[in-house]
């Protein structure tokens, strides 16, 4: 805003000069910048900006905020903004237009998003979802068998692929579906005033649900390594932070294994850290990903799991129409930060 209106204020009196003028102002302007520059601290570099690190709500992303409460992050000499929302498309329209370096998001949602970002690289895997994502129907629901079920998810993400999983499993007519798009921070609430008769949805909102009579039909335990959140960058960003990024991904890991080895204090350190209520906060239905698990993952070129699973995922949206031309796999994963490297042998 303020360079706009430094703008807006110089455009008037430059546009009724003549053009002689004109020139004259712009070269003064232009040597004003140039000593403005000069006036600054000499021989001192620019301080590197923060990484700017968007998260949803989940407990897979959290690990970063305990990172950075508790050092780990500040020894590796790495400096990071950390931003967490319960708005999984506004999110992804921010980083979409550049506004944050890295996100915490599920694998499917990276896939959609390559639509508009081409560059997008799947930085790491944080975690699986185990138990953490669910299918719920409202309290008063009952299915007479012929009448329209509304069903509402994420549309054209992670969450329809999950969600019509349920549905083929359980062989509903989907002539009889109702598609809702719905965000899984809402799905709680349109479930309890009946605006769904089935949604899904994931922790803290699972939970929020079922304490309004809501019931799980469904969860991710009964589709073992189909939801894998991840920390998504772009290609210029690991082109020109890779340094950063391996320390980065380096304090995610000694964070991680800290909160596995200390549950009710890393739920109370990323609790006041992200400013959201300490009873949300659990691993509980949450694998976290080790180093070593990502190293598995992404290690087989186009035959590595990561890459079967994004392709898998490409299929599916081609076939849903969300999604025309397949990410190409390999060019979303960066293998090489998981590498074995002398410092990560025991």
């Amino acid at each position: 805003m303020g360079g706009d209106s430094l703008l807006l204020e110089l455009r008037m009196p430059l546009a009724v000069l003549g053009q002689g003028r004109l020139w004259r102002c712009a070269i003064a302007l232009a040597a004003a910048c140039v000593l403005l520059a000069a006036c600054g601290d000499r021989g001192k570099e620019a301080a590197p900006t923060p990484l700017r690190v968007g998260i949803d709500v989940w407990p897979g992303y959290y690990p970063i905020a305990i990172a950075q409460q508790q050092g780990f992050l500040a020894k590796r000499g790495v400096d990071v903004s950390v931003y967490s929302t319960q708005d999984t498309n506004a999110l992804l329209a921010e980083f979409a237009a550049g506004k944050h370096d890295i996100i915490g998001v599920a694998l499917g949602d990276a896939i959609t998003l390559s639509r508009v970002r081409p560059d997008v690289v799947v930085l790491m895997i944080t975690d699986e979802s185990a138990g953490g994502d669910e299918v719920l129907q409202r309290a008063d629901f009952v299915d007479d068998g012929a009448s329209l079920v509304r069903v509402g998810t994420n549309m054209g993400g992670f969450g329809e692929l999950f969600l019509r999983t349920y549905v083929e499993r359980q062989g509903l007519d989907p002539k009889r579906l109702v598609w809702i798009d719905t965000d899984g921070s809402q799905v709680p609430e349109a479930l309890a005033r009946g605006a769904l008769d089935i949604g899904h949805t994931w922790q803290p909102y699972t939970k929020q649900s079922r304490e309004r009579g809501a019931k799980t039909l469904f969860s991710s335990v009964d589709t073992p390594g189909l939801i894998l959140d991840v920390y998504l960058t772009t290609r210029p960003v690991v082109e020109t932070r890779g340094e950063e990024l391996q320390k980065l991904t380096d304090a995610w890991f000694e964070a991680a294994e800290w909160w596995k080895a200390n549950p009710a204090q890393g739920d109370a350190v990323a609790a006041a850290a992200l400013k959201i209520d300490p009873t949300t906060v659990s691993l509980q239905g949450v694998r976290l990903y080790t180093r070593d698990d990502n190293h598995a993952a992404t290690t087989g070129g186009p035959a590595a799991p990561l890459a079967k699973l994004i392709d898998r995922y490409s299929a599916f949206f081609i076939e849903r129409g969300s999604l025309s031309t397949p990410p190409e796999a390999m060019r979303m994963m960066h293998p090489e930060l998981f590498e074995p490297r002398p410092e990560n042998v025991e």
